[in-house]
Formats: C-alpha cells, sequence, structure tokens
C-alpha cells in the first residue's frame, strides 16, 4: 500500500496486537480498540512512528495523506461530527 517505512513497520505492530487480540481480547489497551475500530490504525501508528522519530510533522506528509485518506474512506468524517455534538450537549 505505501513505501513508508512507518507504514512498514506500524503494520508490523498491527499484526503483532492481532495475534494478542486472538489470544487474550480483555488484555488490549482500550485506546488501541479504539483506534482499531476507526479502521486506520496502521495509518494512524504509521504517523506516530514518523513524528516520533523525526520530530517534524513536515517530514510526515505521506503518512499524514495515508492517515487522512484512511480516515475519510472510513467515514470517521461523520464519527467525529457526532461526538463533538454529543460532548457539545453534555456542556449545556
Amino acid at each position: 500500500m505505501s513505501d513508508s517505512q512507518y507504514y512498514k513497520q506500524a503494520s508490523e505492530i498491527y499484526q503483532d496486537l492481532r495475534e494478542d487480540a486472538e489470544q487474550d481480547a480483555d488484555n488490549i489497551e482500550v485506546w488501541d480498540k479504539r483506534i482499531d475500530n476507526t479502521g486506520c490504525y496502521v495509518e494512524n501508528m504509521a504517523l506516530q512512528l514518523c513524528h516520533a522519530e523525526t520530530n517534524d510533522w513536515r517530514q510526515c506528509l505521506n503518512e499524514m495523506k495515508l492517515f487522512k485518506d484512511c480516515w475519510e474512506s472510513h467515514g470517521n468524517r461523520e464519527r467525529i461530527g457526532t461526538v463533538d455534538k454529543n460532548q457539545t450537549d453534555i456542556k449545556n
């Protein structure tokens, strides 16, 4: 899918996570479950890995695009609108 070194690393991390989930789903972190539910775990992890290594978002434009494209293709934009609306309702 991508020639990004970070994407390749993230794919390996995701594979390990999936194997762990098959063995013991209760021990998977809540954060990992939430990110996995977006359908963009690998893209999110690739972006995090890139930024952690480079400490410069400008060097992670490829990873940002992969994440953005994934996010939109999985309908997560609408998901955020719902979350924001619910949080606004709670504050009022």
